[in-house]
Formats: C-alpha cells, structure tokens, sequence
C-alpha cells in the first residue's frame, strides 16, 4: 500500500479541483451552505464529508484573501475518514464534483459572502471542522 503524504495529498487535491474548475459552468448550482451535500436527503459518507471539506477548503484558499489551508489539519481529517487506496478514484470523481459546485456557489454568492461562510464551516471556530483554514497568521 503507498502512503500519500501531505506535499502529494495537496497536489493531488489542487489538480484534481483545478480540473474541475473549468467544467464549473455546465452543472446545477450547489446548496447555499459551502461544506453541505449535494443530495441532502442521501446520507453523507466519510468520503462525501472530506471531499466537501477538502474542495471547500482548498477553493476557499484560492478564492480568499489571506485565507490559507492548514494541511495538517486536512491530513487529519483525511485520516479520519479513512480513505484507502482501493478509495482513490472514488475520491478524485468527489472531489471534482464537489469542486464544480463550490465554484459555483462562489459565483452565485460572490466572493465576500461565500468566503465568510467558509471561514464560518472551516475557520478557527468552525462550525463543520475547526482549524482547516486560517487568516493572517503564518502557517506551521
């Protein structure tokens, strides 16, 4: 089994949603909260919540100024869903659709709002998961 580790895992997780950001305008707008599911009557996955977290997460460090991903934090989370390798292509297809429907959601909330609900679900006090993201202190 290989181990993907934090510098592999981010540039994983960055190409996967730069890929995906350029299908962002050929599918249904997303729900209004940024780290809800697609289907909120379908029950979330392990894997669903982490790829919501992680495109979330990762658009959010993009998108936002000042905001950055503490990759620590997001291995963790990563950790706690316990993605396998056989996982890794189920993955990759999360992640690129909920990449798709964070950015759209960001352009359908404008960049201001949808980053302060971000910061909300991800920053220091997170309502979803605390300390994924982080504004104007270094990172570690």
């Amino acid at each position: 089994m290989r181990r993907v580790g934090v510098p592999t895992l981010a540039l994983t997780l960055a190409l996967t949603l730069n890929l995906a950001g350029t299908a962002a305008a050929q599918t249904p707008a997303a729900p209004a909260n940024p780290a809800a599911p697609a289907n909120p009557a379908a029950p979330a996955s392990a894997l669903d919540n982490y790829a919501s977290a992680a495109a979330t997460t990762i658009i959010a460090e993009q998108a936002c100024p000042g905001v950055q991903v503490r990759a620590g934090q997001l291995t963790t989370l990563r950790l706690a869903a316990r993605v396998n390798a056989g996982q890794e292509a189920i993955l990759e297809e999360k992640l690129r659709t909920r990449a798709t429907q964070v950015r759209q959601q960001l352009a359908a909330d404008g960049r201001e709002t949808w980053c302060a609900q971000a910061l909300a679900a991800f920053g220091p006090a997170g309502s979803v998961a605390k300390g994924i993201l982080a504004t104007g202190a270094p990172i570690r």
